[in-house]
């Protein structure tokens, strides 16, 4: 072993000694990588360096002080990274700017240009923000104004930013909602905790029932509940309070119809199917039997809350400012999650479709039952040619079945979900939303207003939705087919396949997408205020438009651009997080 040693020592070439001179820097190669390696390259450095040179003379002409500073760092770094390149004396700075700030002359000009254009730029930002500045709401009318920022417009209207204009009396509610908010957060932290975990396994789940009721609890916090007296009503003594409550009406409701029954069936059967689909609830007999009480239960408590009065009913059209924003980025997101995994599903789906022998005859009955019923009369009435050719209009269903069986091949839920998501896809959110407030009438009953709040809330959903089911498909697309098909040969079932094997892998690579996906959708909510809401953006508007705050658009603006960035700031750190907890990215 010994032997071995010595000769492989022996041929090993001699090592470069530490600060020595460098042997391997030439003057040649670094000329003709750097400035003379081609013609381009040559005029590209000279006109940096005259930009750069002009731009240095030009601050140091204006603020010396400020721009000899960063000539001076930026000499000693250049200085400091030559010398290590060359006797090899590198140290972890020197060779963090080596590689990053002056790994060429290109690099290193343009290092001295940015960083005199920021140092200029923070400079006036810091002046007009701080130093000029005034923090005195008195002080932002127009006669009074500093030359710097007018801070006080923040203090002055903070009412109109955080809550728009909802009454100042249920301010509390609102606070009540968020302090519900942090302290599941704070728990859910604790819950999550490794050894919280191991000790109290029941915990996490009482957190998972408590983050299921948290949007009915922050619904009735914010929205408020009716309070309805029926004529028949007997007081019942709880203790605390007194309260006239009438227990038949309660539990049978007043307008309960069957189209009501129905609908609220199957809102019970979704929420079910879409809990259990998520191992968030297991459909064994004694779960199904106690969520299925739990609704009749739920109603009664709803009612008793409702008569109370603690918390009467608010129009959401009085919801405003960042809260309206938080509603529409949480409501949205909620609702286009669950939508946008069914379209990307049925968008893959690979059912049986509707036969041809089916198809073609429908198609061709329905064509000559309208082209005999409807063409006569629209043609008697045509004017010109292109209404006589409108008037074929019957002959587009034998069109529209040729496509729909040569593209689909007869499969209903594959169209569906591709003609939905490109048809959302292709139209403006703005557009949508203005779709959503028109064509709401023609979906409510007779007599019934549904709030412009609502409409945009499903129509900005519906646009969502579009979107969020193309990640899905990519993520689903990205799993390696033998994941397919080690679930095949494993005997599972479509629904057990997805819901076990395809869709946690999917969704676990999905994390950085959908994290823009709610960044998107946050800095989104502020194209609301182009239909009348008046979000963040509708208020600041408004609060520009005020006279005693007219002109202080540049201050608004910016606490703007401050609050959309911490938010999306902490989003996307929330989501590297949770990256690296399950462990992606790692191999």
């Amino acid at each position: 072993m010994a032997t071995l040693t010595s000769s492989t020592r022996a041929i090993e070439p001699p090592r470069e000694k530490r600060g020595t001179f460098s042997k391997s820097f030439n003057w040649t190669y670094f000329l003709q990588d750097n400035i003379t390696g081609s013609r381009g390259l040559t005029i590209w450095v000279a006109l940096l360096t005259v930009i750069t040179l002009a731009v240095t003379v030009s601050q140091l002409g204006s603020a010396p002080r400020r721009a000899g500073i960063i000539v001076a760092v930026w000499a000693i770094a250049v200085v400091a990274t030559i010398l290590g390149e060359l006797f090899t004396l590198h140290n972890p700075i020197t060779r963090w700017l080596k590689e990053n700030m002056f790994n060429s002359v290109s690099n290193t000009l343009i290092t001295l240009l940015l960083a005199l254009v920021v140092g200029q730029v923070m400079t006036q930002l810091w002046n007009w923000g701080y130093v000029n500045a005034t923090f005195d709401p008195a002080l932002t009318a127009p006669d009074v104004r500093s030359s710097g920022a007018s801070w006080g417009v923040i203090w002055g209207a903070r009412k109109l930013l955080l809550t728009g204009p909802l009454e100042p009396e249920y301010t509390w509610r609102v606070i009540l909602t968020l302090v519900l908010l942090l302290a599941l957060w704070a728990f859910t932290y604790i819950a999550t905790r490794r050894a919280i975990k191991a000790s109290v396994p029941v915990f996490s789940k009482i957190m998972n029932g408590l983050w299921l009721l948290a949007p009915i609890a922050s619904y009735i916090f914010l929205a408020g509940l009716q309070k309805e007296l029926p004529a028949a009503t007997k007081t019942i003594d709880f203790g605390l309070f007194w309260i006239r409550f009438n227990p038949v009406v309660a539990i049978a409701g007043l307008t309960i119809n069957m189209f009501t029954l129905v609908a609220g069936l199957l809102i019970v059967l979704a929420t079910m199917a879409v809990l259990w689909f998520f191992r968030v609830i297991q459909l064994n007999p004694t779960a199904i039997v106690m969520w299925v009480l739990a609704w009749p239960v739920a109603y009664v408590l709803w009612r008793v809350i409702a008569q109370t009065g603690w918390f009467p009913s608010i129009d959401v059209d009085h919801w405003g400012g960042l809260l309206l924003t938080m509603i529409f980025a949480f409501f949205v997101n909620i609702i286009s999650f669950p939508i946008g995994i069914l379209l990307a599903l049925g968008r893959r789906a690979d059912v049986y479709g509707i036969p041809s022998w089916i198809v073609w005859p429908v198609a061709i009955l329905s064509t000559g039952y309208l082209l005999m019923t409807s063409t006569p009369e629209l043609w008697e009435t045509s004017r010109n040619g292109i209404e006589k050719t409108l008037a074929l209009w019957p002959v587009l269903i034998i069109i529209s079945a040729y496509f729909f069986m040569r593209s689909f091949n007869g499969n209903v839920v594959k169209a569906f979900s591709i003609l939905s998501i490109e048809i959302i896809r292709g139209v403006p959110l703005i557009t949508l939303l203005f779709m959503a407030i028109i064509m709401a009438p023609f979906f409510t009953s007779e007599g019934v207003e549904l709030d412009k709040f609502w409409a945009v809330i499903v129509g900005f959903s519906i646009f969502s939705s579009a979107y969020m089911a193309e990640l899905v498909r990519g993520g689903l697309q990205a799993i390696p087919k033998g994941q397919y098909e080690a679930s095949d040969s494993l005997g599972l079932n479509t629904l057990q396949k997805y819901r076990f094997i395809i869709l946690p892998q999917a969704l676990r690579i999905l994390i950085p997408p959908l994290a823009g996906a709610v960044i998107g959708t946050f800095k989104s909510s502020s194209l609301v205020a182009l239909v009348g809401l008046l979000d963040l953006v509708g208020v600041v508007r408004g609060i520009i438009a005020n006279p005693d705050w007219l002109g202080l658009r540049s201050e608004l603006y910016a606490f703007m651009f401050v609050l959309y960035f911490v938010v999306s700031s902490v989003v996307s750190a929330y989501s590297r997080r949770l990256e690296e907890r399950v462990g992606l990215g790692s191999r």
